[in-house]
């Protein structure tokens, strides 16, 4: 009998809805429905709190093949929160530059590297907006890291990194070298994270 299956009797011979069972278990009643139709696993901490709530053990519940496939689960989450996490930190990074000598300014004949906030110019705006709205991104990715909110964490993580690239061209452009190259490393980096992890 496949886990799927198995979950889904126990809760009924317990008289259980899964609203119910949820709520028993600290879970929302989507991660109930989704064990028990198969289209998703639960935890090791969930597995030893079902067993535990139904007094069952763990090998009553799990087979070989299922006890693999919770850990290749619970592997990829962790990879996935470790990505979120890196991913989310390089954004907020990114609002560190404006303390850094960074940005080229003329004073006279003479070129200077200045922090951001000494930096003047209408450019200015642009070079606080792009890492203010990549720490927001980053700020997200790293509250929302240990929930199940992936579309949002989805978004924040491909935002982040848009306005990265937006940064590294718009730096270019402005003929600002060293945070174009700052920026651009920050994206190598993020990029290296995301593909690593997104591997099979």
């Amino acid at each position: 009998m496949e886990l799927c299956e198995k979950l889904q009797q126990l809760r009924k011979e317990h008289q259980l809805t899964q609203e119910q069972l949820a709520e028993s278990l600290f879970v929302s009643r989507t991660a109930v429905s989704k064990w028990e139709t198969g289209r998703g696993l639960p935890n090791m901490d969930s597995l030893q709190l079902i067993a535990k709530f139904y007094g069952v053990t763990l090998d009553d519940l799990l087979s070989a093949e299922d006890v693999i496939a919770v850990a290749e689960t619970e592997n990829r989450a962790n990879l996935r929160r470790f990505a979120y996490g890196m991913d989310g930190l390089l954004n907020v990074a990114a609002l560190l530059s404006s303390l850094l000598p960074l940005f080229k300014a003329e004073q006279g004949s003479a070129f200077y590297a200045v922090p951001l906030y000494q930096f003047e110019g209408w450019l200015s705006v642009w070079y606080w907006v792009l890492p203010v709205a990549m720490a927001v991104c980053g700020g997200t990715e790293l509250l929302l890291r240990n929930q199940d909110r992936e579309t949002l964490k989805r978004w924040a993580n491909v935002g982040g990194f848009l306005l990265n690239a937006c940064a590294v061209l718009l730096f270019i452009v402005s003929g600002q070298p060293y945070p174009a190259a700052l920026f651009f490393v920050l994206l190598l980096i993020k990029w290296a994270v995301t593909r690593t992890v997104s591997k099979p």
